[in-house]
Order: C-alpha cells, then sequence, then structure tokens
C-alpha cells in the first residue's frame, strides 16, 4: 500500500510540472528524480523512471533535458534494467548528434559499453569505449579520456589479452595523472597490478598492489563512502594475497586473508566476500599443509555462497573441497564435488573454471580420463581460437578506428587546404578589389587637384586681371590728376593773376572773378587728390567677394550665413597670393559647414586687432572631437594655406556644442 501511495504521488508532481512553465518544468523534473523514493521494489521503480522519461521526451533536446535523462538511464542500470538502459542510451546518442554535443555523444557512447561489458560481449564494449574515447580525445577531456581508456583496458584483461591491457593502462594513467581523481587511478593501480600477475610479473604486480592501498588511504582522508571502500580494500588483501601464493609465500597470503576477515561486521553486512576471502584462506592454509577448521570453512563459505545463488563463487569453493578431499586421499568425494564444478561452470560459461576442474578430473579420475581429456583439448582449442577472434577483433576495431581517425584527418587536411586556398583567394581578390578602389580614389583624388589647381589659376588671372584693371585705372587718375594738376590748375592761376593786375576794372567785378576762380581751383585740387590718395579705391573688391561668397550659401540643412568685413583693414598692403590664401581659407571653412555641420547659423568675420588680421569662421552645429578625427583633406589645405601666409590657426570643437576656426596672421 505505502508503495502505492509513491507512486500516485511521483504521478501528482508529474501533473503538477505539466502547469508549469518550461524553464520551471525541467527544474521541477530534476527535483523529482532527487525526491525518487530509493527503498521501493524494483518494478516500482521501474515505473516512475519510464513516466519521468516519457514525460522528458516531450520537451525540447536541450543540455539540461539530456542530463536529466543520463540521470535516468543510471537508474536503470542500477537497478539492472539493461535493456532500458541501453534503448535510453542509444536514444541519448542520437539526441546529442542532432544538437552537435560532443560531450554527451562521448557519453552515450561509453554508456553503450557499459551494456556489452555487461554482457560479456566483449567486442561490442570495446567498439563503443574506443568511439567515446576518440572524442573525448578531439575535445581534450583528459578525464574521460582516461576512463574510458581504463574500461577498453578491462575489457582486454577480460579477454586475456594482458600485454595490451597493460600498455592501455599505461595510457590511462597517463592521462589520470594530469587530473584529481583518485579513484580512476586507484582503479588503474589495481587492474595494472591484475595485467602483470597474468604476466607472470609478480613483483610489479605487488607493487602496483602497493600504489593502490595508497590510492585507498587518500580516499579515505577526503571522506569517500565507507561501504566502497570496505569492498576495495578486501579486494586489494584478496588479490595480493593470490599473488603470494603464487610465488609460495603462502603465510603472507594467509595474514592479508586473515586482516580482510577482521573487518568489523564483514560476515553480516557483505558475506559475498565474507565467503570469497574464507574459501581463499583455507585454500592458502591446505597449501601450507596446514588443515585446522579448513573443511568447516569451505563448507560455511560454500553454503554462504549457495543462499546467495552466488554461481561463479559456488564453482571456486567445489573446486577448493574437491582439492581438499583429494588431499584427504577422499578420491570419491573428491570427483563428486569435481564433478559438479565442471558442470556448474560449463553452464555459466566460466573458461578458466571450466579448464581448471578439467585438469583436475584427468589427473584423477583414472576411469574418464580419455574422455576429459578429449574434453580438454577441445575446449582449449576452442578457447584459444575464441581468444585469438577476440584479439583479431580488437585490433580489427583499433585498426578501423585509426582508419577512420586517418580519414577523418586527411579529410581535415583537404578542408584546411580549401579554407586556406579559400582564404587566400579572397585576399587576392580582395587586395585586388582595394588596389582598384584605392586607384580610382588616386583618380579621383588628382581631378580634384587638376582642378582645384585650374581654380587657382583661373583666380590668380582673375585677380591678376583684377590688378592690371586697377593700375590702368590708377594710372589714368594719375595722369587726369597730373593734367588737372599741371595745366588746368596752372592756368586757372595764371588767369587769377592776371586778373588782380586789372585795376581798371570796377573792384566788386574783378573780386567776383577772382573768388569764382578760386572755388574752381579747390574744386580741381580735390578731385585731382581723390583720384591719387584714396585708399578704398584699390582693395574694395575683396571684401565683396568675400561677402558675396559667404552670404550666398545655401545646404539642405537651411543654414543661414552671415558676414562682417572691417572697413579698416588697409588691403592694400597685402599680397595678391595672401589675398588668394584668405579667399581659399574662408571656401574651404563654409565647404566643411555644409558638409558636415548641420548647423542653424554660420558667422565670418575679418577683423584687425592690433597689428594682427584675424579671420574668424564660426558655427552652432554637431562639431566633432579635434583629437579623434582623421584630418581631411579640407583641413590640411586651410592649415598649408595658414602657413603661406605666415599665420597661426586655432580649431575649438565639442560634440553637439559647435566649431570654431580662427586664424590671425
Amino acid at each position: 500500500m505505502r508503495k502505492k501511495i509513491h507512486f500516485i504521488l511521483f504521478l501528482s508532481s508529474l501533473l503538477v510540472i505539466g502547469c508549469t512553465r518550461k524553464k520551471e518544468a525541467i527544474s521541477n523534473s530534476a527535483k523529482v528524480i532527487a525526491l525518487l523514493n530509493t527503498d521501493g521494489s524494483d518494478s516500482l521503480k521501474n515505473k516512475q523512471y519510464n513516466a519521468l522519461l516519457t514525460y522528458l521526451s516531450n520537451h525540447e533536446n536541450d543540455s539540461v533535458n539530456r542530463n536529466l535523462q543520463f540521470n535516468l538511464a543510471s537508474r536503470f542500470y542500477a537497478i539492472d534494467e539493461l535493456e532500458s538502459f541501453l534503448k535510453l542510451s542509444f536514444q541519448l546518442k542520437k539526441l546529442a548528434a542532432q544538437q552537435y554535443d560532443s560531450t554527451h555523444l562521448a557519453k552515450s557512447l561509453y554508456y553503450i559499453g557499459d551494456y556489452y561489458d555487461e554482457k560479456s560481449q566483449l567486442d561490442s564494449a570495446y567498439y563503443y569505449y574506443s568511439k567515446s574515447e576518440k572524442i573525448y580525445a578531439r575535445i581534450r577531456d583528459t578525464l574521460n579520456s582516461g576512463r574510458t581508456s581504463l574500461y577498453k583496458a578491462g575489457i582486454l584483461y577480460d579477454a586475456g589479452n594482458f600485454t595490451e591491457s597493460e600498455i592501455e593502462i599505461v595510457n590511462a594513467l597517463r592521462l589520470l595523472s594530469k587530473t584529481n581523481n583518485i579513484r580512476l587511478k586507484y582503479e588503474s593501480y589495481n587492474l595494472m597490478a591484475l595485467s602483470l600477475e597474468g604476466l607472470t610479473d609478480y613483483t610489479k604486480a605487488l607493487d602496483y598492489f602497493g600504489l593502490a592501498m595508497e590510492a585507498l588511504n587518500k580516499l579515505e582522508l577526503k571522506g569517500y563512502p565507507k561501504n566502497r571502500l570496505i569492498k576495495s580494500r578486501i579486494a586489494l588483501y584478496n588479490n595480493m594475497a593470490g599473488v603470494y601464493e603464487k610465488t609460495g609465500e603462502t603465510e603472507k597470503a594467509i595474514d592479508l586473508y586473515d586482516i580482510g576477515l577482521k573487518t568489523k561486521a564483514l560476515k553480516e553486512e557483505y558475506p559475498k566476500l565474507y565467503a570469497m576471502l574464507l574459501n581463499n584462506s583455507a585454500h592458502a592454509k591446505m597449501k601450507s599443509n596446514g588443515y585446522k577448521n579448513v573443511k568447516e570453512e569451505l563448507f560455511e563459505s560454500l553454503k554462504i555462497r549457495e543462499d546467495l545463488d552466488i554461481k561463479p563463487g559456488i564453482v571456486a569453493s567445489k573446486i577448493t573441497i574437491g582439492e581438499y578431499f583429494l588431499a584427504q586421499e577422499d578420491t570419491l568425494k573428491a570427483l563428486q564435488y569435481l564433478k559438479e564444478s565442471y558442470k556448474l561452470a560449463t553452464a555459466i560459461q566460466s573458461n578458466y573454471d571450466v579448464l581448471t576442474t578439467l585438469k583436475l578430473l584427468i589427473k584423477n579420475d583414472t576411469k574418464n580420463n580419455a574422455y576429459y581429456s578429449n574434453r580438454f583439448i577441445k575446449f582449449n582449442d576452442s578457447i584459444k581460437k575464441s581468444e585469438r577472434e577476440i584479439k583479431n577483433t580488437f585490433a580489427r576495431i583499433a585498426y578501423e578506428t585509426k582508419q577512420v581517425e586517418e580519414e577523418n584527418r586527411i579529410l581535415s587536411d583537404k578542408n584546411t587546404k580549401i579554407i586556406i586556398g579559400s582564404c587566400v583567394l579572397f585576399f587576392f581578390l580582395g587586395s585586388l578589389l582595394v588596389i582598384y578602389r584605392l586607384k580610382m580614389k588616386n583618380k579621383e583624388l588628382n581631378y580634384f587637384q587638376e582642378q582645384q589647381t585650374a581654380n587657382e589659376k583661373i583666380y590668380r588671372l582673375f585677380f591678376a586681371q583684377q590688378a592690371e584693371t586697377e593700375k590702368a585705372r590708377k594710372e589714368e587718375r594719375n595722369r587726369i590728376a597730373m593734367e588737372l594738376h599741371d595745366g588746368i590748375i596752372n592756368s586757372v592761376f595764371t588767369t587769377r593773376f592776371n586778373l588782380i593786375q586789372l585795376q581798371a576794372e570796377p573792384e566788386s567785378k574783378k573780386t567776383e572773378l577772382i573768388r569764382e576762380l578760386e572755388k574752381t581751383e579747390t574744386e580741381i585740387r580735390k578731385i585731382s587728390h581723390n583720384l591719387m590718395d584714396d585708399p578704398l579705391i584699390d582693395d574694395r573688391n575683396l571684401p565683396e567677394i568675400l561677402t558675396r561668397l559667404v552670404n550666398g550659401q545655401q545646404n539642405n540643412f537651411n543654414t543661414k550665413f552671415d558676414t562682417i568685413i572691417d572697413k579698416y583693414i588697409d588691403w592694400s598692403s597685402i599680397t595678391i597670393e595672401c589675398k588668394i590664401n584668405i579667399y581659399r581659407i574662408v571656401q574651404e571653412a563654409i565647404q566643411n559647414v555644409n558638409k558636415y555641420a548641420r548647423a542653424e547659423k554660420c558667422f565670418v568675420s575679418v577683423l584687425k586687432t592690433g597689428d594682427y588680421t584675424t579671420i574668424r569662421i564660426w558655427d552652432n552645429g554637431q562639431g566633432f572631437n579635434p583629437l579623434k578625427i582623421k584630418q581631411g583633406l579640407g583641413l590640411k589645405n586651410i592649415t598649408e594655406r595658414v602657413k603661406a601666409i605666415n599665420g597661426t590657426i586655432n580649431i575649438v570643437s565639442k560634440i553637439k556644442e559647435g566649431t570654431t576656426i580662427e586664424i590671425r596672421f
């Protein structure tokens, strides 16, 4: 009843998830997984996991969702629902591939490898571990590369390929040494020791068992789960003792078995391990010719294994019991247990135990010696053939993996060359385009400069013509003035003088004539001086030209232009070249206002300040940062022209506050 209530609550939680928004739904799913009851039956757990999996499968294929499904896959594996575990692993492989998620793809592959490893399908397990390892290596995931390399080594060990297993473990340790995962290092040391034991290198095997024990001590300091530490230590004691048995150091073996058997509450909490140590300890005592309590220990171990239905353990116990009765010269009972162990070993396909029992039966069952010998030869040949096939399969998988890797490398090289070639081609075409654009820009600049030069020449000619005209006018005025002064005035003066001499005429008449002549003389003299000395006549054209230039400007921003020119500037003291530069400076400045300023107002003033003439161009436009903006051709031209007139320039501008250009010369 309690289990049903748990399941109803679980389904209710899924309904709550269904009513939430998308992000909250996934978050709640994670909480549900964490809260799934762990004390129910495997059947109930399986229903819960499948219900949640169905829900998650209807949501977006993102990393959060896939992580939750990986969590469920691990739970399927824990309750021995291997087919559901495999199906979900393949589904995760597909989902990861769709999203190009290399990390999850590699993880799904080694999950699939775990399935085939559990099913003892070593070639398939090795294949998927290899594929997973290659992906982890490509994405430089050192920890998981080391993990999958260790799993491959375990497959090779199980297949009896100790040499290849040793090579693979060396690779795993090389990778894991760069990580802080002590548990995987422990497993690597332990597997290396077992492989060396298989190669009969017992000294090195014991060294690696010692490293494995040191790793367990480090795990204990880090708070590693106590139950897992106990299991690992007992496994190490058992493995080390087995090596000492093979080297004939049975006393050391017995001591290690005893250390393991003295573990607190071992029999009650870990009966499987207790039975293993008890059987192996009894076997070591038999080798040292010590038979005290051996029979009781052997049968106690067998009973525990039978109660727990541990078939490999039952086979091992019956073989040891058979050896015990052989030592006691009770051949009948010995053969009974050996035949039972042979039958069970054959049923569970424990090749090592089958060969061990056949060897004992051949030696001790004289009646059926030929039969067992024939079975031993056939079975041994079959095992060797199977081992060769497995080795060839592993070699083929390794070769195909390397071949695929090489093909990928070649393809990658080709792609790299194509990319480099394309980049070079694009660079070449881009360079040509840039060169073409620069040439066109250069032509445009040359044309502009030629136009500027032509305009300059025209303007110079214009001013030269103006100068020639003014010169001609001046000469003509001077000639007229001289004529008036030297001719008419002198004549009038002579007339006036003669009139003074005329005494006969009435006084009033003479006085009137004299006054009239004086008046005429004064007027002519005034005209003469005006023609020769008026300072405004020479150069009033430049102020007019500048005024027309500024006031005649128009642009898209409706800028209002205005100008003021100081009438007291002595333009006659300024050279034609200087006037040209002044005109060009003002022209370039207001052109920049038209192009860039977006101003409402622009004011140009030319004022005399002491010994200097100051030109100021002001606008209230958008302004610029003089320190950041790249100086264009216009500003360069203005600067050059200011230098040409021996002047100074000051530019003041702020963003949104307008610009002022001031030239003094």
